[in-house]
């Protein structure tokens, strides 16, 4: 089922807690000293400019840049996990809106698209929009601390702020490919992050 706002909150890494926590000082402090404040709970975050090199900023581009230099994509569990994708254009309308609608103070956002799209589909897209077949390995490992299924229920941003998500995946998949198709293949880092995951005890 889809996530609202106030679903319990249960972080099991270290950066799960940060975020938790940065959310709830924000609303305390500033509610303490007369401020309005607006908080936003982004998913899957992605479009041109990120970074392609960083093994860390998502499977978007962890997976472009190893179909672009012809390596195999590994896929955890069963590739049926879902995430909620959003365009980062939609990501910069919602601020904008929380700023500029005063009943939007003190409310905590989703900022999603509120639809799953499972990994299988996202690798397949990408080897669709690059013309590029790689081999795809289910191999049934994980990182300890992901969920399985994560999408946003976005029905509060939709009726306080009027947002609304305008890039759908398969849109936003095929502006995203154009641009990777336009910057240099970068270096594929992907292995020293499985390595430091498996040093950390994170990756099963």
């Amino acid at each position: 089922v889809a996530t609202t706002e106030d679903s319990a909150i249960h972080p099991t890494s270290v950066y799960g807690i940060t975020k938790q926590v940065q959310g709830q000082l924000i609303h305390l402090c500033c509610k303490a000293i007369g401020i309005d404040a607006v908080t936003f709970r982004y998913q899957n975050v992605y479009g041109p400019g990120q970074s392609l090199s960083n093994p860390y900023t998502g499977i978007l581009s962890i997976f472009s840049t190893r179909i672009k230099n012809g390596n195999e994509i590994n896929i955890f569990e069963d590739g049926l996990e879902t995430r909620d994708f959003v365009y980062i254009d939609d990501v910069v309308d919602a601020p904008i809106r929380g700023i500029e609608v005063p009943r939007a103070a003190g409310h905590v956002f989703n900022v999603g698209t509120g639809v799953a799209t499972d990994v299988l589909t996202v690798a397949r897209t990408l080897m669709e929009s690059y013309g590029t077949e790689v081999p795809l390995r289910v191999s049934g490992n994980y990182r300890l601390g992901d969920i399985r299924h994560n999408y946003a229920d976005i029905t509060l941003a939709r009726e306080i702020l009027g947002f609304q998500p305008k890039v759908d995946f398969p849109t936003g998949i095929s502006r995203f490919a154009s641009w990777v198709d336009s910057q240099s293949v970068q270096e594929d880092r992907y292995d020293e992050s499985i390595k430091e995951m498996k040093d950390k005890g994170l990756y099963k």
